[in-house]
């Protein structure tokens, strides 16, 4: 990458004009600055922004770095380079670390580099004492997208002791701000904070140039220029020139607009003949510099003119000792005065101008120059010399306005011009323009025998391929690029990246191992690669979970430590990837931090591909948490669904389709999972892949195997084994053994069993799988109980005996020889809710309502035994004890018929206890009661010192409370007692939680809560006295006040009581 040429003026505050007024108001709210994170100036040009800050930079006492933006400065690499040079004059060694990770760049900057890039330079001015970046006429980097985005990330994470300032004609239109805004972080300068008060331009006139005038014609002065900072200095300037000032009052322009033109050339005309024309001649120039007088004007007497015609403000503003710049209005005006006066001079200036910045490697400047005076066939050409440079280089903005401007006619004669169009769609995520410029290049350069060109077509067409996972079509023009490049190139690195493309082609079509050959050899060659994905993603898809989750938390963890927080741009990205990494370990509230930051970066980078990823792996971790319900998770699959239609990428379809299918399946919705799944087999199988077919195929089995469906989950499992062992995933195969074990225990047939389940073990003890029977996984049981039976049946017929003995203990089932082989699910806040394994007991297979409330009294006192003479008393109070002892010997068997359906004859419950004549609860059962967890939770959040630990561990509690404890049993006295105590709890939890939340500056969570509370309990203080001080903390008075009057009304009406001291302090503060 080429060095960015570093003007010094760029980065010096323009001076202070002997005649300036000081303008104290405007000053003031400038010296506001270091009290605000972001401030921005806005307005039209001429009303003195720069000069304005100029000021404040001058008599502040702060540190502050300056950088004015010119016309170059659209492509991001030029404007950070510079951001960073700007710093440097406060820290010399500043960015070091940002300049060389942006020099390594051989690609046009991506979604990816911007958060990089933010990350690393805000992490560095962290490090700095208090500072103030000042970025002047920023209204030239809104043009570029990529610098726009990069902005807002900045401004989102500036470091507290940074205050950063933007000066623009325009105020940005960034969500951000009005964030900001309603929290007091920006700082705005508008347009009515720089115009010139009547009083100002008084002060102007008469005391700076002592010109006298009478109130009422400075009165006439100021309203018809309305302030316009420019507009008032050139009537001083006419006034000083000896123009009547009734003269100029008597001009009746239409706007401001032509109040100037009308001025600027009556100033023009009052000038020496030789004045005008050097004059319009310079303004062709950015800048205008001794040497550029001397070589492009050849005009060595104007040269001492420079410094006169500023002293007399004739709108050349004096940046540093030998460099001015006209002020961009008067430019403009002069500019246009020479083109047309004179267009011959216009045309030849710009030529002159252009040739040198050629020569002198100034290609954006001459191509600028070119642009001026519509020379086409010379900006083709320059781009066809220098376009794969200034690719390379990050200038896409400049490529793309360039490109665009270029006739079609031009354009078909340059090969390589089709193809940069090409690349900038592709960088722009429009794939199908893309295909079509690149094919038009092809074409083209078919030809011309550019073969070049043919080959770098063909490496952009493959990346689109790869973008859009189309295997088999990248697979070809990778091949035929790799083989164009080893006989035509020596170029190593543009092979290592082809090499490391092809690898990445594999991995999508299910090649693993052959990828990981690739990937060596992309590796020989000491390339840099700045995708970090595909060695972990071959980890994965060959079983190596610990390892792929290793490599990448290791990279991350790197990435952190250099300050390079990589961002990725499609579904290569290590945040999405180590959330399915996750999923599949049994981690999935790693995995939903993990998808769910990729689906933020999605959204916030404009990458729907990423989003659409984090969606679908967002689903799969909800169905292992299992949080929601079945239409939210399978809402984000839907969602992934839509953003790959839109995107029209179809084999990106698959995963969420899978997801479906499991979702469906454990849903008991048989049919939908199959359509959901084939149409998933159906995207993979389009592609060869392998290995995603193979996970489909194990959901398919899955749903089969619950509906009851053996055979066809058999001939699924098969096929899903083939594609694993192809493959050499160990994962994969461990655990469809397992599923193949399971459904062969199911159907009893004992040798299928006994070598599937020989394989299943085996493969766990070999690759260290034992997470999978502790923990509930992607493809594993979603009831982890289902294992129990198996482990047993192996242990008995001598499979691996001391392994699965050691397992049996190690998981705790060496006391379940009667075990079911499924989870109890007893849900009590609310109505009482009982599922054996996935399948809810119905209201009709209770059959006796005392087995039912005999259920939710051992609940009540579950954490003892009940003799028979409490059971007697609280179910069938004042029976005799013969007839008491019959009612409950029918309704113990007919609550086991519920939750033990297949328990043998004589067979000792799993779930109940019976010891003498006492019964209860199995403590050991691993029985899921939602009152334990409830109340586990709430205790735990309210012992937790740290607000946002507590914080998280009230709401996952307080989520258990859907209701008052076994709602509908009524007021029987033993079920009183407990829902009494849990709904004090539930009230302690909620105040705790609103609590924190006022610590925590969420109100709103806060507000929340506190309504909860009060619709249990009305005269609950706490609650009423919090959300007052919230609505306060809201700026909300009124409704502070009305929540007071109601909390005084209530507490009068219910209690007879007034408000305690706390609560009235309240209204002290409110009044």
């Amino acid at each position: 990458m080429r060095t960015v040429p570093i003007v010094v003026s760029q980065f010096i505050p323009p001076k202070i004009r002997e005649h300036f007024v000081m303008r104290a108001k405007l000053q003031r709210k400038l010296h506001m600055i270091p009290d605000y994170p972001l401030t921005i100036i806005h307005s039209g040009a001429g009303y003195g922004k720069s000069t304005g800050i100029s000021q404040f930079v001058e008599t502040s006492s702060e540190r502050i770095c300056w950088f004015s933006v010119s016309a170059y400065d659209h492509d991001f690499i030029p404007f950070m380079k510079k951001l960073i040079y700007s710093v440097r004059t406060q820290n010399s060694e500043f960015g070091e670390r940002v300049i060389q990770e942006m020099e390594s760049l051989d690609r046009p900057v991506q979604d990816a580099d911007l958060w990089s890039f933010m990350a690393m330079v805000v992490n560095e001015l962290s490090k700095e004492e208090r500072l103030v970046v000042i970025i002047d006429d920023a209204h030239h980097l809104m043009k570029s997208e990529p610098i726009s985005k990069w902005l807002q990330l900045f401004i989102e994470h500036l470091p507290d002791q940074i205050h950063f300032v933007l000066s623009s004609r325009n105020f940005p239109k960034w969500p951000i701000l009005s964030q900001m805004k309603a929290k007091s972080e920006l700082l705005e300068v508008k347009q009515e904070d720089l115009m010139l008060s009547e009083e100002e331009l008084e002060h102007l006139i008469i005391d700076l140039h002592g010109i006298e005038l009478p109130e009422e014609a400075i009165h006439q002065i100021h309203e018809l220029t309305e302030g316009w900072t420019i507009a008032c200095a050139m009537f001083v300037q006419q006034l000083k020139m000896g123009e009547s000032v009734n003269k100029l009052l008597l001009n009746q322009s239409g706007s401001l607009e032509d109040l100037f033109e009308y001025m600027m050339l009556e100033i023009l005309s009052k000038q020496p003949t030789e004045v005008q024309q050097f004059l319009m001649d310079s303004s062709v120039f950015e800048v205008i510099t001794p040497s550029i007088v001397q070589q492009l004007l050849e005009d060595d007497g104007s040269i001492e003119q420079l410094d006169q015609m500023s002293e007399q403000n004739l709108f050349l503003q004096k940046i540093d000792e030998d460099t001015y710049r006209y002020h961009a209005l008067f430019k403009v005006f002069l500019e246009k005065r020479l083109q047309v006066k004179d267009p011959e001079r216009y045309r030849a200036l710009n030529m002159r101008a252009a040739d040198s910045f050629e020569k002198d490697n100034s290609f954006e400047k001459a191509i600028q120059h070119y642009q001026a005076i519509r020379e086409v066939q010379k900006i083709a050409e320059l781009l066809e010399e220098q376009g794969l440079t200034l690719l390379k280089d990050g200038k896409l903005e400049l490529l793309e306005i360039q490109l665009e401007t270029l006739p079609e006619k031009i354009q078909g004669n340059y090969p390589l011009l089709i193809y940069l169009k090409g690349e900038v769609f592709r960088y722009r995520s429009n794939y199908e323009a893309a295909e079509r410029f690149y094919d038009a290049a092809i074409e083209k350069a078919h030809t011309l025998d550019r073969t070049d060109v043919i080959s770098l077509a063909s490496e952009g067409k493959a990346h689109i391929y790869l973008d859009t996972i189309r295997p088999l079509k990248a697979k070809r023009l990778l091949e035929e690029a790799i083989t164009y490049r080893e006989a035509h190139s020596d170029n190593q690195e543009d092979l290592a990246r082809l090499y490391y493309m092809l690898g990445e082609n594999l991995i999508n079509s299910g090649s693993a191992k052959k990828a990981e050959i690739w990937l060596k050899k992309a590796k020989e060659s000491n390339l840099f690669l700045d995708d970090v994905n595909l060695e972990a993603r071959i980890y994965l898809r060959t079983g190596q979970l610990e390892r792929a989750k290793r490599f990448l938390l290791d990279k991350k963890e790197q990435m952190a430590q250099v300050e390079y927080n990589q961002l990725p741009k499609s579904h290569r990205d290590t945040d999405i990837l180590l959330s399915i990494i996750f999923s599949m370990l049994g981690e999935p509230e790693q995995g939903k931090k993990y998808a769910e930051i990729g689906l933020r970066q999605g959204v916030e980078y404009d990458s729907p591909f990423v989003e659409a990823c984090g969606w679908m792996r967002l689903g799969h971790t909800e169905q292992l948490l299992q949080k929601y319900d079945r239409r939210t998770t399978e809402a984000c699959y839907e969602n992934a669904l839509r953003i790959m239609e839109e995107l029209n990428v179809s084999r990106g379809k698959a995963e969420p389709y899978m997801g479906l299918c499991m979702l469906y399946g454990n849903d008991q919705q048989y049919d939908k999972a199959i359509v959901a799944g084939m149409k998933g087999l159906e995207e993979t199988e389009k592609v060869n892949d392998l290995w995603l077919s193979a996970l489909i195929l194990v959901c398919l089995g899955i749903s089969s195997l619950q509906a009851k469906r053996y055979e066809k989950a058999s001939t699924f499992f098969e096929d899903a084994s083939l594609y694993f062992r192809t493959c050499e995933d160990d994962y994969g195969i461990m655990v469809v053994s397992f599923w193949q074990a399971y459904a062969s225990f199911q159907a009893q047939d004992w040798d299928v069993f006994e070598e599937k389940m020989t394989l299943f073990t085996k493969m766990i003890q070999a690759n260290h799988y034992e997470f999978f029977l502790r923990k509930k996984t992607l493809l594993g049981p979603t009831d982890l109980q289902v294992t129990v039976p198996l482990l047993y049946q192996a242990y008995e017929r001598g499979i691996q005996k001391s392994y699965i003995g050691r397992l049996i203990y190690e998981l705790g089932y060496h006391q379940a020889e009667n075990h079911p082989g499924y989870t109890l699910h007893i849900r009590t806040l609310g109505r009482l809710e009982v599922s054996v394994g996935p399948n809810v007991v119905e209201e009709s297979m209770w059959q006796r309502e005392k087995a039912k409330e005999l259920l939710e009294l051992m609940v009540t006192k579950r954490n003892k035994l009940l003799r028979k003479e409490a059971l007697f008393e609280a179910l069938w109070p004042g029976e005799d004890e013969e007839s008491a002892n019959k009612k409950l010997k029918v309704t113990l068997n007919q609550l086991l018929k519920v939750l033990e359906p297949n328990r043998k004859a004589r067979q000792e419950s799993f779930f109940i206890n019976r010891e003498g004549n006492s019964y209860g609860l199995n403590p050991r059962a691993g029985i899921e009661l939602d009152v334990s967890e409830f109340e586990r939770l709430i205790l735990a959040g309210m012992d937790e010192s740290d607000p946002e630990k507590a914080k998280d561990l009230l709401l996952k509690g307080l989520e258990f409370y859907q209701g008052d404890y076994l709602s509908t049993r009524g007021s029987a006295d033993w079920v009183i007692g407990e829902r009494e105590r849990l709904q004090v709890l539930f009230l302690q939890g909620a105040e705790m939680l609103a609590q924190i939340s006022v610590r925590l500056k969420e109100y709103n969570r806060c507000l929340y809560w506190c309504q909860r509370i009060l619709q249990h309990e009305v005269t609950w203080e706490e609650a009423y006295r919090l959300t007052i001080y919230s609505y306060y903390q809201q700026d909300n008075r009124p409704q502070a006040l009305k929540w007071y009057r109601r909390c005084e009304e209530v507490l009068k009406r219910e209690l007879g009581v007034e408000p305690t001291m706390a609560t009235k302090e309240l209204l002290e503060m409110l009044q």
